[in-house]
């Protein structure tokens, strides 16, 4: 077997080798209050208490740490096919192997740079729902209908159709994919955009449930790979829509 097929074999293992890794790495960085949201009993420290100013870039640091390894633990099973895709490809334009690595980059630079947002909402819905707060639920319930009515519009189905698609992907950005690192990592750029379009509803009901809850964390990331990968994924995403519009429902008036 020629040295390139046996880079390409032992691809998906590295993938899957590197999100489980990154289970484990999570389950050691995340912070107790990592683990719960305002849905499941949020507690104060779900983000680092930083009331000094010099403290404040250090917590937003080790939450971003800890998102992007998240991140590598939930997308890679789900962005596999897209990379080896993408590593076939570039082995038929005699492109060097370090491009791949280039394209898992910029992919993962955008949600790093989600974490950012992530950081942020945590932040509000703890200023604006405290822990104990009666109303928690209420409020996670109304984020819930919404997280549900997205899985359910054009812009989720469009951007699932792309993240379904590896060739289409490869096809469709083939004249920047040839310039350098540059392109590859550009195109990763692009398709972690469409990653963010496509799941960002499940990773608010994450955050919701507990964004670091390796239970919670194991339920969204087995959606988001369903959709992606199995087939009839959009009718997976169609019945989770539904199936969280009617919890939220619940939570939002109380019934339960």
């Amino acid at each position: 077997m020629r040295a390139g097929s046996r880079v390409q074999v032992a691809l998906l293992p590295a993938l899957l080798g590197l999100s489980a890794a990154a289970w484990f790495a999570t389950s050691q960085l995340a912070d107790p209050g990592m683990r719960v949201g305002i849905l499941t009993g949020a507690a104060d420290a779900a983000v680092p208490d930083t009331p000094m100013t010099i403290e404040l870039p250090f917590a937003i640091a080790l939450f971003i740490t800890t998102w992007t390894v998240m991140m590598v633990a939930m997308m890679f099973p789900a962005v596999a096919p897209v990379v080896i895709t993408f590593d076939r490809w570039a082995q038929t334009k005699a492109r060097p192997r370090s491009v791949t690595a280039t394209f898992i980059l910029g992919y993962l630079a955008v949600w790093s740079l989600i974490g950012l947002a992530a950081y942020a909402l945590v932040v509000i819905l703890q200023m604006l729902v405290p822990a104990g707060d009666p109303t928690a639920q209420r409020v996670g319930g109304a984020l819930l209908v919404v997280a549900g009515i997205y899985e359910l519009t054009p812009l989720k189905e469009i951007s699932l159709r792309h993240c379904r698609s590896p060739l289409g992907i490869v096809m469709q950005h083939a004249d920047l994919l040839v310039d350098g690192h540059r392109g590859p990592f550009h195109v990763g750029l692009l398709h972690g955009a469409y990653c963010v379009v496509c799941c960002w509803a499940l990773m608010l009901v994450l955050v919701l449930l507990g964004m670091m809850n390796l239970a919670w964390m194991g339920a969204v990331a087995a959606l988001i790979f369903a959709e992606k990968v199995l087939p009839g994924g959009a009718l997976v995403s169609r019945v989770v829509g539904i199936a969280l519009i009617a919890a939220g429902i619940v939570l939002a008036t109380g019934l339960l």
